[in-house]
Order: C-alpha cells, then sequence, then structure tokens
C-alpha cells in the first residue's frame, strides 16, 4: 500500500508542474514546453518495466519511452490491472538554420602563362575552374600546336599563344619553340687535337658529357683527343640531347728507322737489328710487320717486346731483303749470306825432302773448324817432274806427295781465301 502512495505522488507532482506551466500567461509564450520522461527499472532479462525495484534481481532505471521500445509491458503488481502507458510528447523540432550564401565562383586558372619548348617537345596544358568544357586553339600551328586534352606539340623555331575557352572565360599561354643545332655531327681529331662543339639557336645551358672521357674529354664545348678509339659527345638543353660521334685517330707514321740497313751474315748463324719509328708512338698503334724476300737464304722473324728482328741464316748462298712495314711504310735490310771465312790454315809439313819414287802424306788444320765442309780445298804441284799428288779426293783434307824426279817445287792447298805451300825437294842419296 506504501508503494502505491508512492507512485500517485510521483505522477501527482508531474501533473502539477505541467499545470503551472500551462497557466503561466502570456509572459512565457515563446518558450518550449518540455515534459519530463518518467522513469522506470528493467532487470536485464525481464519481460516488464517496473515503477520501482520490485522484488529481487539487478534493476536498472531507464525512461519509459525506451522499455516501450523494447517491447516490455508494465508490471500489474507496480501499476495495476487497468494502468496503460500515455505516450510520451514528441520533442519540440529545433528551428532550421539560415540557409548559408552561395559561394564566389573561383576564378580560372591555367597551369602555364608561357613556355619555352624544343622542336620535338611536348608539354600538357591544364586549366582549372572552367565551369565546363575546354576549347583549345594555337595562334600558329605550324610553330606549335595544340590538341582538344591541351597538349602542346613544338613544330619548328618562332613562337604562337595558345588559347583555352571555357564558361568561365579564357586563358592564354605564349609558346616560344627553340631548334637548337650542333655545328658538327661527326669529328675525327688527331691524338692531343683539339676541336670546338657549339649547340647554337638555343638561350639554354648546356650541359656537355663525354661517353668515354679517356678517349676524348670535353669541358664547355672544347673537346680534347686524348687516346686512340671513339667516344660520344652529347650536348643535353632543356630536356632534349644532341651528340656528335668523335674519332680519334692513330698517329700517321713518317718514317720507320732500322739498326741496319744491310749486314752479312754466315751459314747457320742468327743476327738481330732494332726497330724504331717517327713519331716515336707509332708502335704503340700499329701491328708491325717483318717479311724477308727469300726464306731459302734467312728467315725473319720479330720479338714485339723489343722491337727487334731477329734473323737466322741459312745453308745457301745468296741475298735476301727483309722488310718492316708500320702503318703502311716500309724500310729494307738488305742481308748477305756467305759461306764460313777461312781465318787460318797450315799444313801439317811445311817443307819435305824425298828421293825419286818416295811418297809423303801431307794434310792441313783449318780455322774454325767447319770452313772446310763448305769450302773446296784445291791441291796444285808446282811442277809435276819433281813431284805430284796423288790420291786427291774433292774436299779431302789428306793428299800423297809422290816424289819423281831430282828438282824443287812446291805443293799449294788453296781453302776459301786462304793459301798455304809446302817446298818440296827430290834428290838422289
Amino acid at each position: 500500500m506504501e508503494k502505491t502512495r508512492e507512485k500517485f505522488k510521483f505522477r501527482f507532482l508531474i501533473w502539477a508542474a505541467a499545470l503551472i506551466l500551462s497557466v503561466s500567461g502570456t509572459a512565457y509564450s515563446n518558450v518550449s514546453i518540455v515534459q519530463a520522461e518518467q522513469t522506470v527499472y528493467v532487470t536485464p532479462t525481464g519481460s516488464k518495466y517496473h515503477a520501482y525495484k520490485c522484488g529481487n534481481g539487478t534493476y536498472t532505471p531507464t525512461t519509459l519511452s525506451n522499455a516501450l521500445a523494447r517491447g516490455l509491458t508494465p508490471c500489474s503488481k507496480c501499476f495495476g490491472s487497468n494502468y496503460t502507458p500515455s505516450p510520451e510528447p514528441a520533442p519540440a523540432p529545433n528551428p532550421a538554420p539560415a540557409p548559408e550564401p552561395a559561394p564566389a565562383p573561383k576564378p580560372m586558372k591555367i597551369n602555364k602563362t608561357s613556355v619555352i619548348l624544343v622542336k620535338g617537345q611536348t608539354y600538357k596544358l591544364k586549366v582549372s575552374n572552367g565551369a565546363g568544357p575546354v576549347t583549345w586553339s594555337s595562334s600558329k600551328k605550324s610553330v606549335a600546336s595544340v590538341s582538344g586534352s591541351g597538349k602542346v606539340t613544338a613544330k619548328k623555331k618562332g613562337s604562337a599563344l595558345i588559347t583555352a575557352k571555357a564558361n568561365a572565360g579564357s586563358k592564354k599561354c605564349k609558346v616560344t619553340v627553340e631548334a637548337p643545332k650542333l655545328n658538327a655531327k661527326n669529328v675525327t681529331l688527331d691524338l692531343k687535337q683539339t676541336r670546338k662543339l657549339k649547340l647554337s639557336g638555343c638561350k639554354h645551358t648546356v650541359k656537355w658529357t663525354s661517353s668515354d672521357s679517356s678517349v676524348a674529354k670535353v669541358s664547355k664545348g672544347k673537346v680534347t683527343a686524348r687516346q686512340v678509339g671513339s667516344a660520344k659527345i652529347t650536348a643535353k638543353a632543356h630536356g632534349k640531347k644532341y651528340t656528335c660521334k668523335v674519332t680519334v685517330k692513330k698517329p700517321k707514321v713518317e718514317k720507320i728507322l732500322l739498326g741496319e740497313d744491310s749486314l752479312q751474315m754466315e751459314y747457320g748463324t742468327e743476327k738481330e737489328f732494332k726497330i724504331s719509328a717517327a713519331p716515336s708512338n707509332v708502335m704503340e698503334y700499329y701491328d708491325i710487320f717483318v717479311k724477308s724476300s727469300d726464306t731459302s737464304v734467312v728467315e725473319a722473324s720479330l720479338d714485339e717486346y723489343d722491337h727487334t728482328v731477329l734473323l737466322r741464316s741459312r745453308e745457301k748462298e745468296g741475298s735476301a731483303e727483309v722488310s718492316v712495314s708500320i702503318g703502311g711504310v716500309t724500310a729494307k735490310c738488305r742481308v748477305t749470306v756467305t759461306k764460313p771465312a777461312v781465318t787460318e790454315l797450315t799444313l801439317s809439313e811445311s817443307s819435305l825432302n824425298l828421293e825419286p819414287g818416295d811418297r809423303m802424306m801431307l794434310s792441313y788444320d783449318v780455322n774454325p773448324v767447319d770452313a772446310g765442309d763448305y769450302h773446296e780445298a784445291i791441291w796444285k804441284s808446282g811442277n809435276e817432274n819433281v813431284a805430284r799428288i796423288e790420291n786427291v779426293l774433292q774436299g779431302s783434307a789428306y793428299v800423297t806427295v809422290e816424289a819423281v824426279g831430282e828438282g824443287e817445287t812446291d805443293i799449294t792447298l788453296t781453302l776459301g781465301d786462304k793459301t798455304v805451300t809446302c817446298h818440296v825437294t827430290v834428290k838422289r842419296q
């Protein structure tokens, strides 16, 4: 019974407050009346709402409208069996905000009002705040054309005005077209020679580079030949490249100098002579060719390490020309091959005393020892009635001297350019 009184008292206070506000007169006519939400109590798993914490459990306060929205029904114990919940009043609407003034239109813009291009280059112009489609046009299409999307193509040297038209107005961009030109596309230089390259028709800063600075170095367009070979010199201006091929050629051979213009060799010997040339560095850039005109007389080869011609004679008398060729220039050395010279010749006996009918052997010694292999031994008697030579074989180093009759004579031996004599005396005892 006590709980029913509290519920009635709570509801009476709410009604009284509403009545006071309704009769307060015109002084509050502009004030919105807001009715307070009724507070009810619910449990987490219950299906009813209560006016107070009715029974055991965990009760949580909430608004009546929330309980009804959740589909909960009133507790008959708290509210009675004839209780019907009154709908909650709708909240007073908020006054509509005043409309904001429309923003002022933004001015039409173009991303570039002037641009410099090199012939062949393109550039994309863009328009913002055009308020509609943009139409593009060029005042001189032969200099710079423009597509419907604003893409500008540089055609030839000159200037043109590109115009963009839209609903918001029009904008212009001045296009200047340059046509740079390199003064050479191919250059041939000697070692240490220089050449000035220039990029004309361009006001931009030019950046110069070499593909191989060890061959051709470039500084501000000045090219210096440093080493035999080829390199590409590039001039870059305004994003475009212009190239020139530089070839550094080998130095020209002016003269070949041989250590010997002519020489003599004996059979089976070896000799050599040096090679030099003018200018002195040409042999670094050319192959050296060595050739003998008759290899049956002398053979020739090259020692590349120290630029020396090696000669080897054969066992044949004669002459041959040994030629040395460098870079199209040739020098020659005449080589003559002869038999080994006899430097010393002696007989086993310088004199003989014989009687008629006696026989005596003679022999010789020669230096160098192999000279006898290449020269014919020629034996002679000055008077065969006194003494004659027997058993003479061609090239033999031994002969027999036979005493024939009384008297005196000389037995001679000629070998090469040497001659020796043995004096023979024949007499009876």
